[in-house]
């Protein structure tokens, strides 16, 4: 037998050593382990074995962290995938001959529209940088990429001089161990930005990546790029919640609905792996309503 705070050490070494998960992921798988790790011990008041556990303890866990902790729907969503990996694992190294997460079903995931600017938000926003200083104009830089990319925050953060080819208008985003990648075109007016920020701001830094700081001449944190957006959303005078993703949103719902770009190509230039991720961006909103009314004789 083997003890769950045991198993759940080897899951995790297995997620990153032997399949090489990113760390936001095992630490995540993790986290969510050591917790129901935790409420079993308070619950039952006994050192929990992995071949002793059964779906009654993963409902009460679920139950308890919808009820007590008032998780939302996609945490509760994202536990269940947790049980399922880790007893998956357990049962290939035979630590249990029953799994228990087979018998606990998972909510359904709740449709829900994403949040987009309309274009004139996002210049209402980029207005409110300052470019007096070196500063904003990086700042400025980077919430115009965020714009006219639609990358994750962490690919800009890890965005890297060689990765940007201003001479064939061209950014290469690469995902996981590397060898793997999507190539995105540089819009008109973003190859300028980028071409006068990497000239005459960026610090000669021997750092790689494209977007440093001028203090200690290294990679921009995606935390501090939230910060960025954040404060000048609030200078603008915009009460919606804005983040990168928001922008990155609003990057493939303006290429869908205003410019007829279908979802095969949005996708690609997102970096999704199922179209059924792109179709969120077919959500309607009361004024598409209205045109499409507007349109019968």
């Amino acid at each position: 037998m083997i003890a769950l705070f045991e198993a759940i050490d080897e899951f995790v070494t297995y997620l990153k050593i032997e399949v090489n998960r990113s760390k936001e992921t095992y630490t995540g798988y993790h986290k969510d382990l050591s917790q129901f790790h935790r409420f079993y011990l308070e619950r039952w008041i006994v050192k929990p074995f992995v071949d002793e556990i059964d779906p009654f303890h993963l409902r009460s866990y679920l139950r308890y962290v919808a009820e007590e902790k008032q998780y939302k729907t996609n945490s509760i969503i994202r536990t269940v995938a947790t049980f399922r990996s880790f007893f998956r694992f357990l049962e290939r190294e035979e630590y249990i001959s029953k799994n228990p997460s087979l018998k606990i079903d998972a909510p359904k995931k709740p449709e829900s529209i994403p949040r987009f600017l309309s274009k004139e938000e996002i210049e209402r926003i980029l207005s409110a940088i300052s470019q007096d200083q070196d500063k904003g104009k990086r700042n400025y830089s980077m919430i115009q990429a965020l714009r006219y990319t639609g990358l994750r925050v962490s690919e800009l953060a890890n965005l890297k001089i060689n990765d940007v080819n201003l001479e064939e208008a061209a950014i290469t985003v690469w995902h996981g161990k590397g060898d793997k990648y999507r190539i995105i075109p540089l819009h008109p007016d973003l190859a300028p930005i980028l071409q006068e920020y990497l000239d005459h701001v960026r610090p000669k830094s021997n750092d790689p990546h494209f977007f440093v700081t001028k203090k200690t001449e290294t990679k921009i944190t995606t935390g501090y790029i939230r910060v960025i957006l954040h404060k000048a959303t609030l200078d603008a005078g915009i009460t919606k919640k804005v983040t990168p993703h928001v922008l990155r949103h609003s990057f493939a719902t303006s290429l869908y609905k205003d410019h007829g770009v279908d979802l095969l190509r949005i996708g690609k230039l997102l970096g999704h792996a199922s179209p059924r991720a792109t179709s969120i961006y077919t959500h309607t909103t009361p004024e598409h309503l209205r045109e499409a009314l507007e349109k019968l004789s």
